[in-house]
């Protein structure tokens, strides 16, 4: 999965701030777990040896490409 996040200033903001956010994985043959939504329960997490929607919601939001991409936004903007 991919997210790209781009925090634009103003309009004419010559220099936008863009953040991408990786989850790597694969593609399950068969729905696995009961949590999340869309793909969820096809996507295998292998450090987590487990589908997606088999983690709880708060693993997801540290480990899903948004959370990711968020950290760097974060990380780029001075925060903790």
């Amino acid at each position: 999965f991919v997210c790209v996040l781009a925090l634009v200033r103003h309009a004419e903001d010559p220099l936008p701030i863009i953040c991408e956010g990786l989850w790597h994985g694969r593609i399950l043959p068969a729905a696995s777990g009961a949590h999340g939504f869309g793909y969820d329960p096809l996507f295998w997490v292998p450090e987590r040896n487990c589908s997606s929607a088999d983690l709880s919601p708060g693993e997801k939001n540290q480990l899903s490409h948004r959370a990711r991409a968020m950290v760097l936004l974060r990380q780029r903007l001075g925060l903790k």
